[in-house]
Formats: structure tokens, C-alpha cells, sequence
């Protein structure tokens, strides 16, 4: 069928090109939706995502080793890179917070929406899943907001939330040096 309607294009058979296109199209369709209709995506999604990768021709990149790149380096390569140099340490605020109310800067209300729309996503190292955060979003937002709200007020992050787990995935298909690598950052689901 590509080939015809390859043939009525250079023709200038432009209208039965384009009705052959869309037959294709829909001919496409069929095929990919019965291969992925054996598969439950829910229960087998490793087997779901080969299946689409063959669709889409795509091809899974399997890591390889690099001789000389390790952990110890590339933490210091993407420290050295994400590091400022003029960066001054800002002077911690005092709070006295039984004489003066913590300014609301978030609401319990918005953070309640903020945790109950929480969509899947990866669990950061505090080890607190996205499904857990939603379900328990009116017990939590209370808590939570005081949590921003302090954090916003003495300009400090807990230590908690700046830890990350950092996983370097290769940019190219043969990786040589530290910066053919990107770095994917998982952080905890309440600093994101």
C-alpha cells in the first residue's frame, strides 16, 4: 500500500494518495492496538513497554561499563558543574513563634489539593509513596503546610528534603566522559 500510494503521488494523484494514507493509517492502528490488547499494562508492564518500543522502533539503550567513570567522579563532575562559587550563605531568621503566628504563606487548603492530586510518581529517599501522600492528604496538609510555612519563613529547607538520588543515564550510545551522562534526580515527593 506505501509503495501504490507512493506511485499515485509522483502522478499527482493527490486525493487517492491521501485516502490510501488515511487506509494506512487506520491499518496501522488495527494491528498495533491487537498486539498491545493481549497485554495488561497494569499487571505486566514490562512486557507492555517491549511491546511499544517495537512499535515505535525504538531500542532500549543497556548501560555499559566505562572504564574510569565511577560514583566517586561523577558526584565530583556534577558537583563541580552545579557548584556557584560566589554563592553566600544567608543568615538564618529567628522566629519567636509563641509571640508572633507564623505567616500563612501556603494554606492547609491548597496543600490538601497539592497531595490529593499528587499523580504516580518515584519515591524519593524519605521512602514516602505518591499513592500514601494522596490517601492521607487530611491528615497530612495541616502538618505539611506548618512545614512550608516555616520553611518559607526562616528561609531554611530540611535536610531531608535536599537529598536526592541522583541516576546518570547516557546521553549517547557510547559514553567516554562524565558529561555523556545526565543526571536524573529523584527527590522527595514533598520538595518536588
Amino acid at each position: 500500500m506505501l509503495r501504490r500510494k507512493n506511485r499515485l503521488m509522483r502522478a499527482g494523484r493527490v486525493e487517492e494518495a491521501d485516502a490510501l494514507s488515511a487506509r494506512i493509517g487506520r491499518e496501522i492502528q488495527s494491528r498495533s492496538r491487537s498486539r498491545l490488547a493481549k497485554i495488561d499494562g497494569r499487571t505486566d508492564s514490562k512486557r507492555m513497554w517491549t511491546v511499544v518500543r517495537q512499535l515505535t522502533g525504538r531500542r532500549q539503550t543497556t548501560a555499559s561499563v566505562v572504564h574510569g567513570i565511577t560514583a566517586e567522579t561523577l558526584n565530583e563532575h556534577y558537583a563541580a558543574i552545579s557548584t556557584d562559587q560566589e554563592y553566600v550563605t544567608p543568615t538564618m531568621k529567628q522566629l519567636d513563634i509563641d509571640n508572633y503566628p507564623l505567616p500563612d504563606y501556603v494554606s492547609e487548603w491548597n496543600v490538601f489539593r497539592m497531595l490529593d492530586s499528587l499523580s504516580s510518581t518515584a519515591t524519593g529517599l524519605d521512602g514516602l509513596p505518591a499513592w500514601f501522600l494522596r490517601v492521607a492528604a487530611p491528615i497530612f496538609c495541616k502538618h505539611v503546610a506548618f512545614l512550608f510555612n516555616m520553611s518559607l519563613a526562616t528561609s531554611t529547607v530540611a535536610q531531608q528534603w535536599k537529598e536526592a538520588s541522583i541516576k546518570p543515564v547516557p546521553k549517547i550510545a557510547i559514553s567516554n566522559d562524565h558529561s555523556d551522562f545526565r543526571p536524573i534526580s529523584i527527590t522527595p515527593i514533598l520538595t518536588r
